[in-house]
């Protein structure tokens, strides 16, 4: 038989396999389309619901990320309560939780919850009600802030370069600043709340005589400010605490140096808040020692 006649002729085809289908693509593609619009619409609230000073911390940052901690408070753009330590300068907030703390408090907490707002908003309304009738502005006095705290309400008296409020380097007062001071001092005695008195200065470093320094010198100016409320007619047992804080709170966070930092607070306490800082100081500066601690024998008990 000849080749190729009536024979079977087999034919081998080699399959190359090609890529596989490619739909995957896009999910990830979409993946990353709908993370960037969360965090665009993240940055969106934050700016809706922000105050203008954490509006200017996060502007801040962005300037200058570690130029914040200079200032006294977190290198991030938003303090999320951690430890005031993270600062170079070890800056103090009072504000801020115990390092560690996973406690978020919401607005209401921060401001005051219940009987504690309405007590501080109440305060506030007599406040400015008595300025108003004694012709003292608050709005026409630029170194003169009413303010709602946690704590209650909060009269900060600032400096001013133009007409200081204390003869440079000393706790003497000015007559103006002391005029401003037993002015006011009738105004607090329409209510009964108790009286914290904080000194604060700059950050420029400062050695008078004798030594004296930036922490001698605020506690010297929170005392002086106290002994003229009493003069002008508050009881001593309404002064619930005389602290020198130096220049770790600055009022303006941004220029440490700047003379608005040198200032006296003076907050009307909420009974709450009283209640709160009496059982911290015990708590901090008491007695340690507890019943609890001693070995009673039944003898020395009946």
């Amino acid at each position: 038989m000849a080749l190729g006649s009536n024979s079977l002729v087999i034919r081998r085809v080699k399959k190359v396999k090609k890529g596989g289908h490619h739909g995957g693509a896009w999910k990830i593609a979409l993946a990353d389309f709908a993370l960037a619009m969360m965090a665009l619409f993240l940055v969106l609230w934050i700016l809706s619901v922000a105050s203008p000073e954490e509006l200017a911390s996060i502007e801040g940052y962005f300037q200058d990320p570690m130029g914040q901690s200079t200032a006294g408070f977190s290198a991030n753009p938003i303090d999320l309560g951690g430890s005031p330590a993270k600062s170079p300068e070890k800056k103090l907030d009072l504000q801020l939780p115990e390092s560690g703390s996973a406690d978020v408090r919401n607005t209401d907490t921060r401001l005051g919850n219940g009987a504690e707002l309405a007590e501080a908003n109440s305060l506030n309304d007599v406040l400015n009600d008595e300025l108003n009738k004694m012709n003292i502005m608050v709005s026409k006095q630029n170194n003169l802030r009413i303010e709602i705290t946690p704590l209650g309400v909060r009269i900060t008296l600032l400096d001013n370069p133009d007409a200081p409020m204390f003869e440079r380097g000393s706790a003497r007062m000015m007559p103006d600043i002391e005029n401003t001071l037993l002015s006011i001092a009738p105004i607090f005695n329409k209510v009964t709340n108790p009286i914290v008195i904080t000194g604060h200065t700059d950050s420029s470093k400062f050695i008078g005589a004798g030594g004296i320094d930036n922490w001698d010198l605020s506690a010297l100016r929170a005392n002086a400010a106290r002994y003229i409320l009493e003069e002008g007619g508050i009881k001593d047992d309404r002064i619930a605490q005389v602290i020198g804080l130096s220049d770790t709170i600055p009022y303006n966070r941004f220029d440490t140096d700047s003379a608005e930092n040198r200032r006296i607070s003076i907050t009307l306490l909420t009974d709450d808040a009283y209640k709160k800082l009496l059982d911290q100081n015990r708590q901090n500066f008491g007695n340690p020692f507890q019943q609890s601690d001693q070995e009673l024998a039944p003898s020395s008990v009946f």
